[in-house]
């Protein structure tokens, strides 16, 4: 699909999917450098979770651009594990960011569920893969004097 048959609700989702991603790659790569020797695991353990989790959200915000079907459980699921994520943050010092969080979520969700982009992402499309098997041919039995 080219971006002039894109649904116009999936250029926004990919792009604050792929913002989401690159502060979860910076964040996770700071996490990483941060390592102090008395939590080598965990600040390691962390650091790689969010790298991971950063590249995972780069490869979403790509596939949405692609129109790719397989995109769309994995972004609502996250969008929707974001939101109390965000509610969790909303007091103290991190309420920008639950802020920030909350709305990208929402905006998200939104795009992903407005009918044209859920039609672009739902279509069956068929290929190789979903052609009809031909025709099988009768088993043959063997001769009965054998």
């Amino acid at each position: 699909m080219t971006a002039s048959t894109r649904p116009p609700g999936l250029l926004p989702a990919a792009v604050l999917v792929a913002l989401e991603g690159i502060a979860a790659l910076a964040y996770g790569v700071f996490e990483v450098f941060q390592i102090r020797p008395e939590r080598l695991v965990v600040g390691l353990g962390a650091g790689i979770l969010l790298v991971g989790y950063g590249v995972a959200l780069l490869a979403l915000a790509r596939g949405l651009l692609r129109v790719r079907r397989w995109t769309r459980a994995p972004v609502v699921a996250t969008q929707l594990i974001h939101l109390p994520l965000a509610w969790n943050f909303r007091e103290g010092g991190t309420a920008w960011f639950a802020v920030l969080l909350g709305l990208a979520s929402v905006v998200v969700l939104v795009c992903m569920f407005l009918p044209s982009s859920t039609a672009a992402l739902a279509r069956e499309v068929s290929g190789p893969d979903d052609a009809p098997d031909p025709p099988r041919a009768p088993d043959r039995k063997p001769p009965a004097g054998r």
